[in-house]
């Protein structure tokens, strides 16, 4: 039974750590460059970005089956305003990516 328990537990932080959409390492960066990171979010259109707070019909807006969010941080240069981000599945991994090849060596 404790093996059982352990392996569920394994299982359960791979899946959070490693598989789970939204990587730590890329909200790491872009918590370090949160101006730049509004700035994609808004220029590519595998994003949907709230301001301040989520609409009440915000999930037909991006549907859980497309979308995956929402992620919050704050953009200072907007006067430290909180934003919800959801990004398209499969789509937004690549744009996870090419924002963390231009910043994360700069971190």
């Amino acid at each position: 039974m404790e093996i059982v328990i352990v392996l569920i537990a394994g299982a359960a932080i791979y899946w959070f750590f490693i598989l789970r959409p939204g990587r730590l390492d890329f909200w790491r960066v872009v918590a370090k460059h949160p101006d730049a990171a509004y700035e994609h979010f808004k220029s590519d259109h595998c994003w949907r970005v709230f301001e301040e707070q989520l609409p009440e019909n915000y999930r037909s807006l991006v549907p859980r089956s497309e979308w995956v969010g929402p992620f919050q941080f704050i953009v200072p240069k907007l006067g430290n305003k909180t934003m919800y981000i959801f990004g398209k599945h499969p789509t937004f991994e690549k744009s996870q990516n090419d924002f963390l090849s231009k910043f994360a060596k700069s971190t």
